[in-house]
């Protein structure tokens, strides 16, 4: 805690970074960076040392992102970008190639993305603003299911976070100070690779809430 490197300094105001993610895998640190004047983003990569190892910027001349406010890894180190200025889930390859790109479900429909996380299962989960709801994918982008449908309880899911340990999902809300920890995947899953989300159904078995006042 006495340590600290420095992977990023600002000497001007054009690229801001607006989120990261640690790689336990690799221990790099992945940063959404966000260009003020063009309204265009990226991801860089830092390695422990705080040097940049790579960016991931473009797809075939094209522009990958517009605004990254998410950013995690799955477990084939496939780097998942929560893109709100576009309004998809962008996925790429530890390599930087572009994978896929989730526009929400049916494809096309539109999705309003915040949150972002992965699980033991590789299933990418993503809350979705225009939808109210936490979405499931597979690791290749195809829908399973919606896991949270729009509640009393939750609100506006915002935040999300996988507990590798407890394989619980916690789930922050917008609109009413609540925080809500989910169950929906067992420890017995996680080891077998048998869940098996029921189609555009709410997939959690049991939660619990904690209010912040």
């Amino acid at each position: 805690m006495k340590t600290t490197t420095t992977f990023i300094k600002r000497t001007d105001s054009t690229w801001r970074p607006q989120c990261v993610y640690w790689s336990p895998s690799t221990g790099d640190l992945l940063v959404g960076m966000y260009y003020i004047y063009t309204e265009i983003g990226k991801v860089t990569r830092y390695n422990q040392s705080g040097q940049l190892t790579q960016t991931i910027e473009l797809d075939t001349g094209r522009g990958l992102y517009s605004d990254p406010i998410y950013i995690t890894e799955n477990n084939n180190g496939d780097a998942v970008v929560s893109d709100f200025g576009s309004g998809t889930v962008v996925v790429t390859e530890r390599g930087g190639r572009h994978r896929f790109s989730y526009t929400g479900h049916p494809s096309g429909s539109g999705l309003g993305p915040w949150g972002i996380c992965t699980d033991a299962l590789s299933h990418i989960l993503v809350c979705d603003e225009w939808t109210k709801t936490v979405q499931m994918l597979d690791k290749d982008g195809q829908f399973l299911s919606h896991l949270l449908t729009e509640s009393q309880e939750m609100g506006r899911p915002w935040g999300l976070s996988y507990d590798v340990s407890t394989h619980h999902l916690w789930v922050g809300s917008r609109d009413n100070n609540k925080l809500c920890v989910y169950r929906y995947i067992t420890r017995q899953d996680a080891l077998t690779d048998e869940h098996r989300p029921r189609p555009d159904g709410e997939a959690m078995f049991s939660s619990s809430a904690v209010e912040w006042r």
